[in-house]
């Protein structure tokens, strides 16, 4: 009987330690991948560039609201 109850928390044991250090490592991964990914928007996206994005569509947006006004 005290033998199962030891095998019994070994094996317990052991299972907490490996779901654990999967765990543990998964998050290390995404923090990881996380800051990457800050690091390259930094670099791709800033400012300037959303601007220059968003420029055309402004135009567009801005001939529709003028066209829908002058219906009226």
């Amino acid at each position: 009987m005290f033998k199962l109850d030891g095998i019994s928390l070994a094996l317990t044991s052991v299972i907490a330690t490996m779901g654990g250090w999967t765990v543990s490592r998964l998050y290390k991964s995404a923090d990881k991948a996380h800051s990457r990914i800050a690091v390259l928007e930094k670099s791709l996206v800033d400012r300037p560039y959303l601007e220059s994005q968003l420029a055309p569509m402004r135009a567009d947006i801005n001939l529709i609201l003028k066209t829908l006004l002058e219906k009226k």
